[in-house]
């Protein structure tokens, strides 16, 4: 008679982290749901919601967040560990490059909206508040729910030595993306946004240079720390440089598409040579 092994304990607070991690994807779906079918919670003017363009939009950005209970609940199960590695690794980077920057810049956000007169605006106030709070919420429990995943997966990252090489041309081409990337930020951060707007923008460019430098010094010292800088500062660029094509290409703005187009490809590049020198299985010790 073969004996069956019993599935792993999924800890306590593996569970409470993905379950509050989904938790906070409620409101965001429930505005979305709302839009979609009809409906008009949050908003002032209904109209606002009423084209195909917004329709689709609001599809795409629900979507999103679906996607992120998804990603929970697979960091959280164990047949999450056999989903291949690239269907994991994209969505979560691209949403750490999405909600990193809006969890450093809360402080920015929150004084904004406490001082902003939004009156004109076709959203209720608290619809502000609902979707900024789920978005810092989500990105500091779904990233803690990665971490917890990707520690167990891919022990080796932070027991293992780097791989030998070089950053190569995509790493140099890569980093020159970042500052000029950086640069535009910058730029765009004395324009005319709001202050969250602004705040933003100088924390992507931070992250970008962040992550160029990390990179460019990715053979000294543990190899760990520099992934999570080029892997949060990659996927700002990746993340935010996508979002913003798909608005301007929406919206029918294309000022700042060169630049968001460098960033996009920057991003790539710069993840595509820190992968390259990641420690492998039998490296680890």
């Amino acid at each position: 008679m073969t004996a069956v092994m019993a599935p792993p304990k999924i800890s306590s607070v593996r569970l409470i982290v993905c379950y509050a991690a989904i938790l906070g994807t409620l409101p965001y779906l429930a505005l979305k749901a709302s839009w979609v079918t009809g409906g008009s919670l949050g908003l002032r003017d209904p109209s606002f919601v009423d084209s195909e363009l917004m329709m689709f939009a609001n599809l795409v950005t629900g979507g999103m967040d679906v996607v992120a209970v998804v990603l929970a609940l697979a960091f959280t199960y164990s047949w999450g560990r056999r989903i291949p590695a690239p269907l994991v690794l994209f969505p979560i980077w691209i949403g750490t490059g999405l909600l990193a920057p809006i969890v450093l810049d809360i402080p920015v956000i929150i004084a904004d909206l406490s001082t902003a007169q939004l009156t004109e605006m076709p959203l209720e106030n608290w619809v502000w508040a609902v979707v900024y709070g789920g978005f810092a919420w989500q990105g500091i429990l779904l990233l803690t729910a990665f971490v917890l995943y990707a520690r167990d997966r891919w022990w080796f990252v932070v027991t293992g030595t780097v791989k030998p090489g070089t950053i190569g041309v995509a790493g140099l081409l890569g980093i020159a993306a970042a500052l000029v990337m950086a640069v535009g930020h910058s730029i765009w951060a004395f324009g005319t946004g709001g202050i969250a707007a602004r705040g933003q923008d100088v924390v992507i460019a931070v992250l970008g240079v962040l992550a160029a430098i990390a990179l460019a010094n990715v053979s000294r010292g543990r190899f760990w720390p520099r992934l999570v800088l080029v892997w949060t500062g990659a996927g700002a660029m990746a993340g935010t440089g996508m979002w913003g094509l798909f608005a301007a290409l929406t919206m029918g703005s294309t000022d700042h598409a060169a630049v968001l187009a460098v960033q996009v490809v920057g991003g790539v590049l710069m993840m595509i040579s820190v992968l390259r020198r990641l420690p492998v299985v039998e490296q680890a010790t």
